[in-house]
């Protein structure tokens, strides 16, 4: 087992002819059919939309609530940042995850510009990049997959070491999900810039000093509007802005963490772990099919709001394609699945796929779970 953030492992994905024609295959099917459809893999006019909606959205509301267009009633102004919580997410969903993949954009400068929208709700693109990138490469390994790492406080692997208070994780678990951006925004980037050198597999880390002050005066810019020019222009009593302020970030916060959570932490999913040469028993493709779910497939709405994160499985294994295009390309990738004998895992709804979530959790308070850390697909010849 593992006993620290990252392991001194470099780990790698084995494979075989086999199981790399899978993933040939599906890359040709992929890019066959932007080939026939003549359209590019990155934004098209309903992406721009959606961007223009966002950024216009958050700029109203922001400007609505520091011109005192909510301060006739406190119920009204704490609802007001409850609303601008949610087109804060709209905007990590739709666009600064796809920046921050490059996907957007064919133009990386576009990218980066558009990935600055992480800062302007609190986070740091650059950060996130890093961190996620890491996620991406390394999808429920612990020890290097980072979205796993909680410092004990939850037991998302059954390779976490157990702690007597994780007995009663599946109910605890969805309150701290709801803090979770109020540590984000104020305590987790600055943690990860200025204490940790290691990133997932990424060793001794050194960040440019330029990233440094973005950082600083982003969350300048963050925290000025969000509380400090609330306070000073608002006219209703301090208690009210404390509270819009929580109510910014609670419901927001627990929608963003069970919507990525749900994908890679339920009931079905594996955790393998490498062996003593840092080897993953199967290829990078077979490791996304055995590590992830989508859920509400069917669901535009669901997949318009969530820029496709509920179609994740597409996601880890084209995350240079915009979202826009995921809804075909999740089609591609079941039927050739299927021709391959192989398992794509989906959720009808997010209900469902959030009970499973909750069954992982319950499984994991057990110190004796036992998770397969592979499937089928581990013998796939």
């Amino acid at each position: 087992m593992f006993q620290k953030t990252t392991t001194d492992k470099k780990v790698r994905y084995r494979s075989n002819p086999r199981k790399d024609q899978f993933f040939k295959t599906l890359k040709g099917n992929v890019d066959a059919y932007f080939k026939e459809k003549g359209i590019s893999k990155h934004a098209n006019g309903r992406m721009i939309f959606k961007t223009v909606f966002a950024l216009t959205s958050w700029l109203l509301m922001v400007v609505l609530i520091l011109s005192n267009t909510f301060s006739f009633s406190y119920l009204a102004t704490i609802l007001a940042f409850t609303v601008l919580g949610f087109i804060n997410i709209y905007i990590a969903f739709n666009i600064m995850h796809d920046a921050c993949h490059n996907a957007y954009s064919k133009s990386k400068k576009v990218n980066r510009i558009l990935g600055y929208s992480m800062n302007l709700i609190g986070g740091n693109s650059y950060l996130f990049t890093r961190m996620h990138d890491a996620h991406h490469a390394f999808v429920n390994i612990h020890g290097i997959d980072v979205t796993l790492e909680s410092h004990g406080l939850f037991r998302f692997t059954p390779h976490e070491p157990y702690r007597n208070y994780h007995k009663y994780q599946h109910w605890y678990t969805p309150i701290i999900y709801a803090i979770a951006s109020l540590h984000w925004t104020a305590i987790k980037d600055f943690k990860w810039f200025f204490l940790e050198d290691n990133i997932g597999n990424q060793k001794g880390m050194k960040h440019p000093k330029s990233e440094m002050w973005i950082l600083i005066l982003s969350k300048i810019f963050y925290f000025g509007y969000t509380l400090i020019l609330p306070f000073m222009l608002l006219n209703v009593p301090a208690w009210v802005i404390i509270v819009g302020y929580l109510m910014l970030h609670i419901p927001s916060s627990l929608m963003f963490a069970l919507i990525f959570q749900v994908t890679h932490v339920y009931d079905g999913t594996h955790y393998p772990l490498p062996d003593d040469a840092g080897n993953i028993e199967n290829n990078y493709a077979l490791h996304v099919l055995e590590t992830t779910a989508d859920f509400s497939r069917g669901r535009d709405i669901a997949t318009w709001f969530m820029g496709g994160i509920n179609l994740h499985v597409i996601h880890h294994l084209f995350p240079t394609i915009c979202h826009v295009h995921y809804k075909d390309l999740t089609q591609i990738i079941k039927d050739t699945a299927e021709e391959f004998g192989l398992e794509y895992k989906e959720n009808p709804t997010f209900a469902s796929a959030f009970v499973k979530h909750m069954k992982m959790l319950k499984l994991l308070s057990d110190k004796d779970a036992d998770v397969p850390q592979y499937g089928k697909s581990v013998i796939f010849n």
